[in-house]
């Protein structure tokens, strides 16, 4: 009898063991997804920042052809 308790408390502090390592090993993927979401929404706001960027700078290249065009004609 003691010999299945041995193997039954062998096994549960198996199961325990296995079963904090797989909450770890989550708890590191969780972060790691966190940080790779936070890198992207940056990348996101980077490149919508860029976007608006670039629409303003032809916005104004438009505007300073018209203006030299309107001067060369007069």
């Amino acid at each position: 009898m003691s010999d299945i308790q041995t193997t039954d408390g062998v096994q549960t502090q198996r199961s325990l063991y296995e079963n904090q390592r797989l909450k770890n090993l989550l708890a590191e993927r969780n972060q790691q997804l966190q940080t790779v979401e936070q890198q992207l929404t940056n990348s996101q706001i980077s490149y919508k920042h860029a976007c608006k960027n670039t629409r303003m700078l032809m916005a104004f290249c438009v505007l300073l052809i018209v203006v030299l065009s309107w001067g060369g004609a007069a």
